[in-house]
């Protein structure tokens, strides 16, 4: 009898504990209780700023500026780690109403398309570290006659901090540079000299973390 009795409360006891477990299990189903600084899964990053852009042929002595100018960027990928994301980007520089000498409105851009890695030398901390190659184009869009451009090798590097706003929402400044190269192509068997481009940028972005 005091055997059976004693079956009886173990069994309770294990049953009790079980049921506990599994009401544990569901609870953090629910709840997201990794830690709120955490990097992780997908992520979109949508950026404006303002590029200085200048250019030269090879051979010149040195840079032409063009204005500061209203430039963009669209990133987005995932999260390797909470120390490493991937992804590609989509950036862009525009000098738009200028004229040229028949006095048609043109349209200057500079625009690219990159695979590009971001390190974060710190877990908990939004400061990161951007690089980037890929493919590029610089044209001249003239109202009327229409297009003249070039597509060329991009490169890009910089930084940016991402301040927490909401669980998954970050404002983040950013600095960058792009240069951009890329050659014409022959006329009449002689090569053109190669152009180069760069843009320097200063912005501000929200990055967008969906599964936070």
């Amino acid at each position: 009898m005091a055997n059976r009795f004693g079956v009886s409360v173990l069994a309770l006891v294990t049953a009790l504990a079980l049921a506990d477990s599994a009401e544990a299990q569901r609870r953090r189903g629910l709840v997201d209780v990794t830690s709120s600084g955490e990097r992780h899964g997908f992520w979109i990053n949508l950026g404006v700023g303002a590029g200085k852009d200048s250019y030269k042929f090879e051979g010149d002595p040195g840079w032409t500026d063009n204005p500061t100018k209203p430039s963009f960027s669209l990133r987005l990928g995932g999260t390797v780690n909470p120390n490493f994301r991937l992804g590609g980007e989509i950036t862009g520089w525009v000098n738009d109403g200028q004229f040229d000498d028949q006095g048609d409105r043109i349209t200057e851009y500079l625009t690219a398309a990159m695979l590009i890695g971001q390190f974060y030398p710190s877990q908990k901390a939004g400061l990161f570290f951007k690089g980037g190659a890929g493919f590029s184009r610089s044209g001249v869009s003239v109202y009327g006659p229409g297009d003249s451009h070039e597509d060329g090798f991009a490169w890009s590097a910089g930084a940016g901090y991402e301040i927490k706003l909401s669980r998954a929402l970050f404002l983040t400044p950013t600095v960058d540079f792009l240069q951009h190269r890329s050659e014409a192509n022959a006329v009449g068997g002689v090569a053109s000299p190669a152009l180069y481009e760069r843009l320097f940028t200063i912005g501000v972005a929200l990055t967008i973390q969906p599964s936070r």
